[in-house]
């Protein structure tokens, strides 16, 4: 077997779905568990329902291989299913412009140990990453990786390429042997833990047998079941359509849900959010990262010692106008703007629009921050958060305050 260059050279640990990650083969900064609290895949729910539709469609296209799930574990693995720059934040570089991202793609981050200048990283979902530079990337798989299209393309050409000419996989009588043997394996059936074992060695650059070969293939299995289980069985494998796309922006069900931000609700992916009246409500700052469990379970905060993560806002102004003090801000603090948007204060210490609709006649007296800043009734407004008496978010709703039932939160 000829020695080959390694398609995924970064790690970006994902916490989405309980997702695992490409392990670094070299010079990582930082271990893998020192880096889960920090970075994590920000691809939307329906940006990741999209990819899995167009993963489907590439494989049913193909004459020879029709076993999509094996593909979407791939991608999933590799960055979270995040194919754009700014949706697997922060370990992550902006690569050359993608037309489907209307800006840079998604590029590694820890070949070049952060310097992003050096353009070393691999690219899009699949992580395509050839000895150089971006360029030399390009030149290796061609510039229609830039696409998505193009990528789950010729992410399916590299591993059915790399399946004939391995020695860990069978020894095939022809290429038609090969094709039945991929389209045959199953989550957990006899051939699962060989097909695991070749993409840690091939796909990931882990030497047959070590301590991080298995690592990888525990990651492989996490994620490629984290899909099986978000679509099902008769998604991948059958004609059952996949589950309908989430509720538009500024809404959720169902009531009481819970939901890691960009994980069924927008949001803040270090924020745990409830569905309470319709929107998504922030609950708890997550101090290491939420779980983004499969469909159909609560998420929840990561289990841990760390200190919430802080949070500061500048330039913020309630609807009537009147500025907020950046010392006053905190994570999870939300008003409205003079545009009825609902503005919430994050990790990035930034205000992001929520896409929640506000104003209205909600005015709310009485209310107090954490720290006993008095809030006046004139600068309240329908779905404002703070972060009030005993630790706990309340929401202003109608004229009065209302508690975030088992909220936590605190100011800087």
């Amino acid at each position: 077997m000829k020695a080959e260059h390694l398609v995924c050279r970064w790690a970006l640990v994902t916490l989405a779905l309980g997702l695992g990650a490409c392990q670094p083969t070299e010079d990582a900064p930082e271990s893998d568990d020192a880096l889960a609290e920090q970075s994590q895949s920000q691809a939307s729910a329906a940006a990741m329902r999209q990819r899995s539709d167009l993963i489907k469609s590439v494989l049913a296209a193909d004459p020879n291989v029709d076993n999509p799930l094996l593909w979407a574990g791939i991608a999933n693995t590799e960055t979270g299913m995040a194919f754009c720059y700014g949706e697997h934040s922060p370990y992550e570089c902006p690569g050359p412009n993608s037309p489907d991202c209307n800006g840079p793609i998604l590029a590694g981050y820890w070949d070049g140990n952060g310097n992003c200048s050096l353009q070393l990283g691999g690219l899009g979902m699949f992580q395509f990453d050839a000895p150089g530079t971006y360029s030399d990337t390009l030149a290796e798989y061609g510039t229609g990786i830039l696409t998505q299209q193009g990528s789950a393309t010729r992410a399916v050409k590299l591993v059915l390429d790399k399946a004939w000419a391995s020695d860990f996989t069978p020894v095939f009588a022809s290429r038609q042997d090969m094709y039945n043997w991929i389209n045959n394996i199953r989550v957990g059936g006899p051939t699962w833990d060989n097909w695991l074992g070749f993409l840690a060695h091939h796909y990931n650059g882990e030497n047959w047998g070590s301590s991080d070969w298995a690592l990888a293939k525990t990651k492989y299995d996490t994620n490629t079941r984290a899909m099986l289980n978000l679509y099902g069985e008769s998604y991948w494998y059958g004609t059952t359509p996949p589950p309908p796309p989430p509720p538009p922006p500024g809404q959720c069900s169902p009531e009481g849900g819970l939901f890691c931000g960009n994980n069924g609700v927008p949001g803040d992916p270090n924020f745990l959010y409830v569905c309470k009246g319709g929107i998504p409500v922030v609950k708890q700052v997550c101090a290491n990262g939420c779980n983004r469990a499969p469909a159909g379970q609560a998420d929840s905060c990561l289990a841990g010692s760390s200190a919430p993560k802080t949070c500061s806002c500048a330039g913020g102004a309630y609807k009537n106008g009147k500025p907020i003090p950046q010392w006053l801000t905190y994570c999870g603090f939300r008003t409205c703007g003079s545009d009825n948007n609902l503005y919430e204060c994050r990790t990035g210490n930034q205000w992001a629009n929520t896409g929640v609709t506000c104003g209205g006649s909600c005015s709310c007296a009485n209310g107090a921050h954490l720290n006993g800043t008095q809030i006046s009734a004139a600068d309240t407004s329908c779905h404002m958060e703070v972060c009030g008496g005993g630790n706990t978010f309340y929401e202003c709703v109608g004229t009065s305050w209302s508690a975030v039932s088992g909220s936590s939160c605190r100011m800087n």
